[in-house]
């Protein structure tokens, strides 16, 4: 039986990755910030909830080594922790900054450091990193969102290669518009003392973006791509999971960079 590690899988895209490798008859190792409270992933069979926190060292370490005292070996290795960040950059604080930042990108690195020591002694395995279309194309108001799954994007690429010799891949899955309670804690224009200059327009995008994830798709898609990247057997990079998310990376690619940036001020009513 195959064994997968998944972390942030307390909700949303991960929880949905989880129950599906569950269902789909995998080992699961399921790491999460507050293991005691989950009450679905607990009652399944073949699975383990890990207390994990991706900003600390120490707690992927732990995760790791639990995991193979488990379950002996892992195959795959999902990182899905992240956390989501909407407003003005001039007015965001530093601790927001670090923490999105260490979180999306630290938090991820620290992980896959924990599991490549093993992954190597093995000499073969796989590492699926969970992006978002928002790492390869930009919207307002997201600026260090965008600068955590950029960065994200880029030190997948680079291990693409950097791992070829060692037997182990590395995947993306980029997410798009999909329903998960990461959006939910969007902040709201009118809870905030905003600029006069960003006033009307990050309106705007606020309510362009809350009736797009109202309209999003359920996580489980997201959890069906990771599952087809997990077992594909291909040497693809790069997954995306909606028809939305592949026509704007298709625009991207075709239109001149000015003609694309004049589409997306207009789509967000900036």
């Amino acid at each position: 039986m195959k064994t997968v590690l998944i972390t942030g899988t307390s909700s949303g895209i991960g929880k949905e990755t989880a129950l599906l490798f569950q269902k789909k008859g995998w080992n699961v190792a399921a790491g999460l910030r507050n293991p005691e409270k989950e009450e679905v992933l607990t009652k399944l069979a073949n699975v383990k909830c890990y207390h994990l926190d991706v900003k600390d060292k120490a707690s992927c370490d732990k995760f790791i080594k639990d995991a193979l005292s488990d379950f002996g070996s892992f195959d795959v290795l999902v990182n899905n922790a992240g956390i989501y960040l909407n407003m003005p950059f001039e007015i965001s604080s530093g601790m927001e900054a670090e923490d999105i930042i260490n979180t999306n990108l630290f938090g991820t690195a620290n992980v896959m450091k924990a599991a490549l020591t093993f992954l190597r002694k093995k000499k073969k395995g796989l590492i699926i990193n969970v992006s978002s279309v928002a790492g390869r194309t930009a919207f307002p108001y997201q600026s260090f969102y965008h600068a955590s799954k950029w960065a994200l994007e880029g030190m997948s690429e680079c291990l693409f290669y950097e791992l070829k010799k060692t037997g182990i891949k590395i995947k993306l899955v980029e997410p798009g518009m999909v329903k998960t309670s990461l959006y939910r804690n969007m902040k709201n224009p009118d809870n905030m003392d905003l600029p006069e200059e960003y006033r009307t327009s990050f309106k705007a995008w606020y309510k362009f973006l809350t009736a797009a994830y109202e309209k999003g798709y359920p996580p489980a898609k997201d959890a069906e791509t990771i599952y087809r990247a997990a077992t594909d057997r291909s040497n693809r990079l790069r997954y995306t999971t909606d028809f939305t998310s592949r026509y704007t990376l298709f625009l991207r690619n075709i239109l001149h960079e000015r003609i694309f940036m004049k589409l997306i001020s207009k789509v967000c009513g900036i």
